[in-house]
Formats: structure tokens, C-alpha cells, sequence
């Protein structure tokens, strides 16, 4: 890194904020697009650019490793394939994240979804009038399970296509700048969560995350994205993979619609994953990670 540091042509600065240039006019393209002509998030306009939003940041990623610093791309960026039991702590922490927002939800007076009944009722309740002949039709022939069996069968999508847009997301975010943002584990895991949250503010804006657009979920973000990077630094650290990482990322994207169920009624602002709940729930997952940290390692990251 020496050398690369007497350079004229890469310094330090350029490392971060020129692939994070190049990341925005990719992610940031199509958002602005949809701002400029009314489009909603939540049509089928809001669900291709979610998935297309992370493409851009692994493209960067790719360039800047090969044709700018001339690097491998594996190790350096953190993708090993060794797998140890973090990454099923990863493929779970899903799921004690949403569990105690639902936790959080119930306490602040909403009541969780628990019975096939409730379930039922809340998809009928969003039914427009001209379609429930056609529900009532697809629910005969289906039944849906109950709803905890949501969380399972969502699980495994964590796995395989949600894991797509966690790879792209996770490799540029716990992968390159995992790597070249400098600081101990607060200062670079805080920052490297600051910088995430700056890539996601523009689809924030317009209803990505909460479904609710406008500048308060762009700053019930910021909170969500440096607590959210503390773990998943840590988890990063202690896996030796950001594949692990991407597991994690993936497994939240694939549950996302089973927290809406299980939480439905409760405002986006305080349900899991994003929420006060979501928040609440990496908290307690971070401070079972920071006793993890104290007492069962000896190598302390949070200390160093």
C-alpha cells in the first residue's frame, strides 16, 4: 500500500470518494428518473431499480480493483469461501433482528400476527373491491400457512437470490471499504456505515425501505445504517468473509415481506427491519456481539 499511497494518481481520498461517485451515477440514475416522472416505489418501477440499485456498486468495485489498482479480486476484497459456524450466525441474525421487532412493535401497541385468520384477514383488508372474487378464489385453492412458516419459507432465499443483491451491496460496503477506510472498529465501521447510508439516501427519499417517502426516512436511516454496520463490521471480522456478510444482508432482503405480516398495522417508522424495531433488534444484537467481544475472543475488536 505504500506504493500506492506515493502515487499522484491514487490517494487516499480518490480511494473512497471516486468508486463512490461512480457508484451514485449508477444507483442514482434510475431514482432520479422516477422522482422527475411521479413513479412510486412500491410499483413494479420501485421493485426493478431495488434490484438494479446494487449492480452499479459491485460494477465499480470490479473496475477499480482490475483496471485502476491492478489487484486480485478475491482476497483482497474479502470474498473466501471458507465457511465456519458465523455464517450461520449470519444466515440467523435475520431472524432474531425481526423477533424483537416484533417484540418492539407489540410494547408500543401493536399486536403481532399469529393465526392464519389474522393473516387472511389483513391480505383481504388490502384487496381492492373489483379483486376479492379473485382472492377468495386463489385462497380456496391455496390456503396460506401460518405465519411464522413465513420465516421459513423465506429463509432460503437468503441463500440464493436475495444473496445476489447482498454480494453486490456487501462486497463494495464490508468488502473495499471495509479495506480502505482507515480507524479502529468504531471509526471505521461507523464511517463505512455513514458512507452506506449517503448510497441509499436518494431511494429512501422516494420510498425504498419504509414506503413512506420524504426526508424523515432518510434520517431514520442514518441511525439504522451506522448501528447496522457495527454489526455487520464485526461480523465481517469474525467470519474472515464478506460472503457471510452478504448472507446476512440477503436473509434480512428476503424476510422483509414476512416482518410486514407479522407486524401488519404497525407504521414502517417503528416495525422490523428498518424501524425503531429493527433498530432496537440490531442493537441487542450488537451488545451480544460486544460481550462476545470482552469475553470469548482474544483478539478485541471493539477495544483495539
Amino acid at each position: 500500500m505504500e506504493t500506492l499511497s506515493l502515487s499522484p494518481k491514487v490517494t487516499k481520498a480518490r480511494l473512497i470518494w471516486v468508486p463512490f461517485a461512480l457508484m451514485a451515477i449508477g444507483s442514482w440514475a434510475p431514482v432520479i428518473g422516477m422522482w422527475l416522472n411521479g413513479i412510486e416505489w412500491s410499483g413494479a418501477a420501485g421493485r426493478a431499480v431495488s434490484f438494479w440499485y446494487t449492480v452499479p456498486a459491485l460494477v465499480t468495485i470490479l473496475l477499480v480493483q482490475g483496471p485502476w489498482l491492478k489487484q486480485p479480486i478475491l482476497k483482497p476484497l474479502g470474498i473466501r469461501f471458507s465457511v465456519n459456524r458465523w455464517w450461520g450466525i449470519a444466515w440467523l441474525l435475520p431472524v432474531a433482528i425481526l423477533f424483537i421487532g416484533m417484540l418492539v412493535t407489540w410494547a408500543a401497541g401493536f399486536d403481532p400476527v399469529l393465526t392464519v385468520e389474522q393473516l387472511i384477514e389483513n391480505k383481504r383488508s388490502a384487496v381492492l373491491p373489483d379483486q376479492v372474487a379473485a382472492f377468495e378464489e386463489r385462497l380456496t385453492r391455496s390456503p396460506p400457512p401460518h405465519p411464522l412458516m413465513l420465516i421459513a419459507m423465506g429463509m432460503p432465499a437468503g441463500l440464493t437470490f436475495n444473496l445476489i443483491p447482498g454480494l453486490c451491496e456487501e462486497i463494495a460496503f464490508r468488502g473495499y471499504y471495509f479495506r480502505e477506510v482507515p480507524g479502529g472498529f468504531w471509526g471505521r465501521s461507523t464511517k463505512i456505515g455513514f458512507l452506506w447510508w449517503l448510497w441509499l439516501a436518494p431511494s429512501v427519499a422516494i420510498g425504498n425501505l419504509y414506503g413512506a417517502p420524504g426526508i424523515e426516512s432518510v434520517l431514520l436511516a442514518l441511525p439504522w445504517c451506522i448501528v447496522a454496520s457495527w454489526v455487520l463490521v464485526y461480523l465481517r471480522v469474525r467470519s474472515d468473509s464478506v460472503i457471510a456478510v452478504a448472507v446476512a444482508r440477503g436473509t434480512m432482503l428476503a424476510l422483509t415481506a414476512a416482518a410486514r405480516d407479522l407486524t401488519f398495522g404497525a407504521p414502517t417508522w417503528i416495525a422490523p427491519f428498518y424501524g425503531i424495531g429493527g433498530i432496537v433488534g440490531l442493537l441487542v444484537i450488537w451488545v451480544a456481539f460486544w460481550i462476545h467481544d470482552r469475553s470469548r475472543v482474544k483478539g478485541r475488536l471493539t477495544t483495539s
